[in-house]
């Protein structure tokens, strides 16, 4: 089916309105949900954890002020102020007591007014020792503190709420509230009162009814909100699309979507209550063009819907996805760089029939983003060797307005990996992009982020004898190298300081999903991820049908050009002996800026396609790949090794010295398998040369690349030409991953000064994201 006019269309001016009346707005915290919750949980302390939390967000659905801005028409709001920002007390509360009422928080700039401040400041005392923030710091050993301190390991979870997942959408679309109520009653009526876990399994279903309660709740609100303003309004055509919007309202989500608009609502208010829930990072659309494809399919084709509102609408939704905004503590803002909602919404790719699933709702979701142009959400399309070419154009379009999106990953590379990994066929054909490139299925609970493991860091602590360089700390074992004549024997050295850097993250990652299941259990996500409800049994408790870990590998390009100026510089040239690089390292290349000069400049760099250097980075990755592979995880799965970084390589850097191929300390790592900044010389086809070295489908959680190309490429139909053609590359050669970003020097320079002059600009990478203010 061919929609005409919507490749190209303009965007309508009701969306400009919408989109600047957002960017008018600064963020703002909020206090009513943590009110909300520290009220339930007084009331309910000695309930199980599971029906409170349920009870809480029913309370909060129920609760929370509602608005509807002039012209919206998708219903919903993630807080209770324009731009808002609610706060998560159960996971942490200190930094409350570091504000001052009418500044703003240090990273990640929001506003806070004196009256949230005090009523934030009145609750915190309750949550004294109650959450998760406490929870880690009595837990985690002195060696797990120590390597987090350090940044030698990064866990994301001790200040927020579990996600890298995305639910099953299609599921309320296709039964509503009524009919998941419908199962959940008949689940208690035929368990068995024998049933050794029937406490928790009635517990369970028993707080999804509540959740199910509350998801209707929001919806009836908004209906009589919207019967309000119909009472006031005078304009004739905005008072005809309230009527539309009040009766909408009348079955959603209650029953089953019936057309497009009712189906983009029943998902937007899923969408928000998952994070009302829990404030997770990543929780992901999905596979939206093909959930939503037949609903728009068919109102297409009876006339229900024109191409151009149907576009609107969408252009709406992707506006309403930038309203997210996650709350975090300094420190975790710091480490991931941006507000890091990761809302990954993946367009095209093959269906589980092996043919070409793309449609036209992929295009017009590509369009979508051209359109709004800032951070989500974070589009991914999927690729293949069937991609139409329309489609790869359409790409190419949407990566003209700057944003970097759409990221594109391989279904030649990741669909054959994750049936190695015992994924059946037709569900690793259905795969989900989740967050920034990590990969998740169906009915998955992929705690894709588990943590981070700096394997740049683990080179550092490899030359200090198990000490950081830096401040002399124990992070590693005892291991001397100065007895190594040859390169072999310091490899084999690193090889150990990694797996007893792994075996930490390992730790605590496994202490994260204790801790989750007992302090924050999620019944809303858990009606939604299959095999939860099948077993009675929660999502952080292990209830979904697969269960995997992801460990991060951050900064494996700094490892590798590293060990080759290692291997030159002690080895080869026996220029330096270990101790004078340990203190030249130490000194931050300090009267030494010829040696760090020929370390950036003259030593062969990752990402080039040469030979020595590559085949390091392979083999540091194939050890990593070892480690992480052979450990199980809590909820009885197992961990998945990724070569990404989700932002933290900014973070993670600053607690790095200075490293052996000429970085500085405190500088930021390579994000994910990028090149380092001014590495690459060979341009992509360098790039695709050293990543055919490294062993992709085995890095299954994600794997992330980042080529930065000039502007002037997509400004002349000769250059958007070459870049399909590269796409086409893309997929040939096997890479897994690609994000591609179009900056001149100068332009970034210049969205520096002043940066609020660059607000419509957006800068996102691996599903984080950052606005110019």
């Amino acid at each position: 089916m061919v929609i005409p006019n919507i490749i190209n269309s303009n965007t309508s001016i009701r969306v400009q309105g919408l989109k600047e009346l957002f960017l008018s707005r600064s963020p703002q915290m909020c206090s009513e949900r943590a009110v909300v919750y520290t009220e339930v949980y007084r009331s309910m302390e000695a309930s199980p954890r599971v029906l409170t939390r349920a009870v809480a967000l029913r309370e909060t659905l129920a609760r929370m002020p509602i608005f509807i801005d002039p012209g919206e028409v998708i219903m919903g709001h993630p807080a209770s102020k324009p731009r808002g920002v609610e706060v998560f007390p159960e996971a942490g509360i200190e930094f409350i007591h570091t504000l001052d009422s009418g500044k703003t928080k240090q990273s990640n700039r929001i506003f806070i007014s004196p009256e949230t401040c005090g009523a934030l400041r009145a609750l915190a005392p309750y949550w004294r020792g109650k959450t998760l923030a406490d929870a880690f710091s009595a837990l985690r050993p002195p060696s797990i503190k120590a390597a987090v301190e350090a940044g030698l390991i990064y866990g994301p979870h001790a200040w927020s709420g579990f996600a890298q997942v995305s639910p099953d959408y299609d599921k309320l679309l296709r039964v509503g509230i009524l009919g998941i109520r419908e199962e959940l009653e008949q689940r208690l009526k035929d368990l068995p009162v024998t049933d050794p876990q029937h406490a928790e399994k009635v517990t369970l279903y028993h707080a999804c009814l509540e959740v199910c309660q509350g998801l209707a709740t929001l919806a009836r609100r908004h209906q009589k909100l919207v019967l309000d303003l119909t009472a006031r309004e005078d304009d004739p055509d905005r008072l005809a699309e309230l009527d539309t919007m009040a009766a909408l309202l009348e079955r959603i989500p209650l029953h089953p979507a019936r057309n497009f608009r009712e189906a983009v609502q029943a998902f937007w208010f899923m969408h928000l209550a998952a994070h009302i829930e829990s404030n997770g990072s990543a929780i992901t659309p999905g596979r939206f063009d093909q959930y939503m494809w037949p609903f728009l399919k068919r109102d297409l084709t009876e006339g229900a819907i024109s191409p151009e509102a149907a576009q609107e609408l969408i252009d709406m939704l992707f506006l309403k996805f930038c309203e997210i905004i996650r709350l975090g503590e300094d420190g975790a803002a710091e480490a991931h760089a941006g507000y890091a909602a990761g809302q990954n919404l993946t367009v095209g790719g093959l269906g589980n029939d092996g043919e070409d699933a793309t449609n036209p709702l992929s295009h017009m979701c590509l369009q979508a983003n051209s359109h709004i142009g800032l951070t989500q959400p974070n589009v991914t399309a999927r690729l293949h060797r069937l991609t139409p070419e329309n489609f790869l154009e359409s790409i190419v379009q949407s990566l003209c307005c700057g944003n970097g999106m759409p990221q594109v990953v391989n279904d030649e590379r990741v669909v054959p990996a994750l049936e190695r990994y015992g994924i059946p066929l037709s569900e690793a054909r259905d795969y989900i992009p989740a967050g920034g490139s990590v990969v998740t299925v169906g009915s998955h609970w992929g705690r894709c982020h588990g943590g981070c493991l700096n394997i740049a860091k683990v080179l550092e602590v490899t030359l200090g004898d198990g000490r950081d360089i830096l401040f002399g700390s124990p992070l590693g074992l005892h291991a001397p190298v100065e007895g190594c004549e040859r390169f072999e024997c310091f490899l084999r050295i690193f090889d150990r300081q990694m797996e007893y850097a792994a075996s930490l993250q390992l730790c605590d990652a496994n202490l994260a999903d204790h801790i989750h299941q007992q302090i924050m259990p999620l019944p809303f996500l858990s009606l939604f991820i299959g095999g939860c409800l099948e077993k009675g049994r929660e999502a952080t408790a292990g209830g979904a049908r697969y269960n995997t870990t992801g460990l991060l590998g951050v900064g494996l390009p700094n490892c590798a050009d590293s060990l080759e100026a290692v291997r030159t510089f002690v080895f080869e040239e026996k220029r330096l002996t270990f101790a004078e690089f340990r203190d030249i390292l130490a000194q931050n290349f300090r009267g030494n800026k010829m040696l760090r000069q020929r370390a950036l400049t003259s030593l062969p760099k990752f990402g080039n396609g040469i030979e020595s250097v590559d085949l390091l980075a392979a083999r540091v990755a194939d050890r990593y790949f070892d480690i992480v592979e052979k450990h199980g995880n809590y909820r009885n799965g197992r961990f998945w090794p990724a070569l990404c970084s989700e932002g933290t390589h900014i973070g993670l850097g600053a607690k790095t010295a200075a490293s052996p191929d000429g970085r500085l300390a405190g500088f930021p790592l390579a994000d994910g398998l990028s090149p380092k900044h001014d590495a690459n010389d060979k341009g992509y086809a360098g790039v695709a040369a050293s990543l055919g070295r490294i062993s992709l489908d085995r890095a299954l959680n994600g794997v992330f690349v980042s080529q930065r190309l000039p502007e002037k490429m997509i400004a002349t139909a000769q250059g958007r030409d070459k870049l399909v053609r590269l796409l086409c590359e893309f997929v040939e050669k096997g890479c897994f991953h690609q994000q591609f970003v179009f900056a001149d020097d100068e332009t970034v320079s210049q969205t520096q000064r002043p940066p609020h002059e660059y607000r419509h600009r957006a800068a996102g990478a691996a599903g984080h994201d950052a606005f110019f203010y």
